[in-house]
């Protein structure tokens, strides 16, 4: 399973310059093996397509799997 970015559902865009991305249930960052991140801030969108591409993984954790 592949994440698809939906700006309109994910991102929240309520502070200036700044793109908070919330992932969906079944989905997590994976920048640090024993952390379980779900959410994340960018400074750009270019640089939150980027973390998508290389960091964004299938997340079976227990809040994601209810």
């Amino acid at each position: 399973m592949k994440y698809k970015l939906n700006f309109a559902r994910d991102v929240d865009t309520d502070e200036p310059d700044v793109y908070i991305l919330n992932l969906p249930n079944g989905f997590k960052f994976a920048h640090d093996a024993w952390a379980i991140e779900h959410v994340r801030a960018y400074d750009t969108i270019q640089e939150m397509k980027q973390d998508i591409k290389d960091f964004v993984v299938p997340c079976n954790c227990k809040d994601c799997v209810k």
